[in-house]
């Protein structure tokens, strides 16, 4: 346990100037708070904040940290109020108690719903600051040093939260030995059985992995010092859950895994990295593929390397990091490494853009599904690195395609993507980026993206602005709609102020948004404006985005058509016999006129009575081709008296082309009768065999074929 004399020295050697004083009296005045409280290992409750500044202090942070520390659970834990914390100890520690309070509170084992909600609330206290991050991330490394004190169930809850959250952060912070340590106390708690097998596996190897250890740092380092390069080189075995992990990846055994030890050569500048480099690629033969140069492209959370694979003696292969004494102390301590105490609480803000960038998203974000799935993409996804046409750098997740590149240079770019070329070959959508690839995107004024682009775009970005145009899309067109019907209903596009405030309004554009959604019925603001309207209204010059043709009766425009408000579906027209309209449903319907747009088809249905002659559906289907129509189901039945009847799902782009395919089919020789047959019967009323309403086509042509097959081995019998 970390003393507060002992934390006190360490942070007056790394910052001179700090006040020790402060320090310790944020020590007395937690022990007061704190006072007789207990942990679950049965320590006094002030051991864990004073280890918890103990980590901090290792890390080099700054007196505003380490005090947060010692003061981070009085709050939360005891009756101490942030206003006290304020007048004891300034603004500035204040607001980080206060945002490790609210992270403290957040679990990860609720409902989806409050899972983003608290997950939104810990991001957006750590983007203001991230100091609040890494007190938390010292907190939680102490509390999984002492897991084993608490039950089981506790116990479960904390590692797998810890595996799915706060490591993957550490990691993006760059904090990597808090990353590696929080993962073996997860692993030997989770996976107790397994943990001690490997730890069983790894002691019987202790001896040997050592020695070699120590040979390789010493042929390394006298290999660079025969060179004229002064060089610190040191070997660390992996920790456990990265071997265990390797296992279950690539399903192999301990005796298969190889590079068990990473060596690091450390030496004084960037130049030299190069120079060390060359030196161990001419004393051991590298693996291809096996090298990567993170100091010229570095990781986006800053990290920087040269790291290479080499096939040492004996064939052992060994993976080593080459980098400068400020890399090093970065890739080790991440972004408290650049928490030097003259900096204070602007260090490492350009390195971190991610997070900031990441708060961005989640405020725009309503739908916790798609939060918490851009959230798991950024946490865990791996870089690739690609050039603009201009050569400048892009990160972004490995997987990524095309439109991720495009919302990546700006959200315009990405909306009006017509194209892509990839090394100078023009390329698709759904083509994978490279390292290395060159990317140029080809845009038009014309162009506005499509629903199928999320299936493309890979990454929390391009997804949530295309899922951001559509609903600005739909806004759009509601209030649209919504002004055509207020002037057929009271003959002008704006209502006045009782009507609005009768129906619940604030303002115009809620009013008409809200009807252009159907959130407010044509026959509750009909009621409002005391209007003698003959139902249905009369729209014309309906947005075409807004409507689709029912199921249920599969109209086609030049039909008489009522048009029902379906909650996020828009508008659905039914045909003006379809008996799955109600009276009821009739009185918030619009007759609307619908008007045929070039190339685009809607599905209806026709019955045809032929004779049954050989070669009799391949004709048919011949002439429905011909005149330019596709076939989207078919059943056929035998009748009585050498009689057949046919059922298809066709496709139209109106009424008139309908006639000319109905035409069609009936020259065909053979045919008796062709006549339009959906869930609406030629008089009108319901065609027979159709029971509940709203059935699909297809499910009312095998109830019809059902009955009639039926009747027809009545007939036979």
């Amino acid at each position: 346990m970390s003393r507060i004399f002992e934390i006190t020295e360490r942070v007056a050697l790394y910052a001179p100037k700090a006040n020790l004083d402060l320090i310790n009296r944020a020590y007395v005045f937690a022990a007061h708070a704190h006072a007789g409280q207990f942990r679950s290992s049965g320590e006094p409750y002030i051991t864990h904040p004073l280890a918890v500044a103990g980590i901090l202090a290792s890390l080099g942070m700054d007196e505003a940290s380490v005090i947060t520390a010692l003061l981070h659970d009085t709050v939360e834990d005891t009756g101490v109020s942030l206003a006290e914390v304020e007048s004891n100890f300034g603004a500035d520690v204040a607001r980080l108690v206060d945002g490790v309070t609210k992270i403290g509170q957040i679990h990860f084992n609720s409902s989806e719903h409050k899972q983003a909600e608290n997950f939104r609330k810990m991001i957006l206290a750590t983007a203001k600051d991230l100091r609040v991050l890494i007190v938390k991330l010292a907190d939680r490394l102490h509390n999984m040093r002492t897991l084993g004190f608490v039950p089981e169930h506790k116990r479960r809850r904390i590692g797998e939260e810890t595996l799915q959250i706060y490591a993957p952060l550490a990691h993006r912070l760059g904090m990597h030995w808090v990353k590696q340590e929080m993962e073996d106390l997860v692993f030997s708690h989770l996976e107790p059985d397994a943990y001690m097998s490997l730890l069983v596996e790894m002691q019987g190897r202790l001896e040997m992995l050592n020695q070699t250890r120590e040979r390789l740092e010493m042929l390394i380092q006298e290999a660079l010092l025969r060179k004229g390069l002064p060089a610190t080189v040191h070997g660390r075995m992996k920790h456990m859950y990265s071997i265990h992990e390797k296992m279950q990846r690539k399903h192999v055994n301990f005796d298969d895994i190889f590079d068990l030890i990473a060596f690091r050569v450390i030496v004084d500048d960037a130049p030299t990295c190069y120079q060390a480099l060359g030196i161990v690629h001419s004393l051991y033969r590298p693996v291809p593929g096996r090298f990567k140069d993170y100091i010229a492209l570095p990781k986006p959370n800053g990290y920087q390397s040269l790291h290479t694979a080499v096939i040492g003696p004996e064939n052992f292969r060994i993976e080593i990091q080459i980098r400068t004494h400020l890399m090093h102390s970065f890739a080790e301590d991440g972004v408290a490494s650049h928490w030097a105490y003259k900096e204070g609480k602007t260090a490492g803000k350009e390195s971190f853009k991610w997070l900031r960038q990441l708060a961005e998203l989640i405020q725009e974000t309503d739908n916790p599904g798609e939060f918490l799935e851009n959230v798991r993409l950024d946490l865990f996804v791996q870089e690739v690195y690609v050039f603009s046409r201009d050569g400048d750098i892009f990160a972004l997740p490995r997987g990524a395609r095309p439109l991720d590149f495009a919302y990546a240079v700006h959200t315009d770019v990405g909306h009006h993507c017509v194209g892509v070329r990839i090394n100078g070959d023009v390329a698709d959508f759904s083509t994978r980026l490279h390292n290395g690839d060159q990317i140029e995107i080809m845009t038009s004024p014309d162009q506005s993206p499509s629903r199928q682009w999320v299936q493309y775009a890979k990454t929390p970005r391009a997804r949530q602005a295309i899922r951001q145009w559509f609903r600005r899309q739909e806004r759009d067109g509601s209030i649209r709609m919504g002004e055509k019907i207020l002037h057929e209903v009271i003959g002008k596009k704006d209502a006045g102020k009782v009507i609005i405030e009768k129906l619940g309004c604030a303002d115009q554009q809620e009013l008409k948004s809200r009807i252009g959604r159907g959130e407010i019925a044509i026959h509750k603001l009909l009621e409002v404006v005391d209007h003698n309207h003959f139902l249905p209204l009369k729209l014309k010059g309906m947005q075409r985005a807004m409507m689709r043709a029912a199921d249920c009766c599969h109209p086609v425009p030049g039909d008489p058509v009522l048009g029902r408000f379906v909650a996020g579906a828009g508008m659905i027209l039914h045909h003006r016999k379809c008996n799955a309209l109600s009276e009821e449903d009739c009185k918030d319907s619009l007759e609307v006129e619908w008007q045929a747009k070039p190339g685009e088809l809607f599905s209806t249905g026709i019955e045809v009575h032929s004779r049954n002659k050989r070669g009799m559906l391949a004709n048919v289907t011949r002439n429905i081709a011909e005149a330019n129509s596709g076939i989207e189901d078919l059943r056929l039945t035998q009748r009585g008296g050498e009689m057949t009847e046919l059922l298809f799902l066709v496709e139209v782009e109106d009424r008139k082309h309908l006639a000319q395919v109905m035409r069609a089919i009936k020259s065909v020789d053979g045919v008796s009768s062709v006549a339009r047959r959906n869930r609406v019967g030629l008089s009108g009323k319901p065609a027979a065999g159709e029971k509940a309403a709203g059935r699909p086509f297809s499910a009312t042509l095998r109830d019809l074929f059902s009955r009639k097959s039926s009747e027809h081995e009545g007939e036979k019998k």
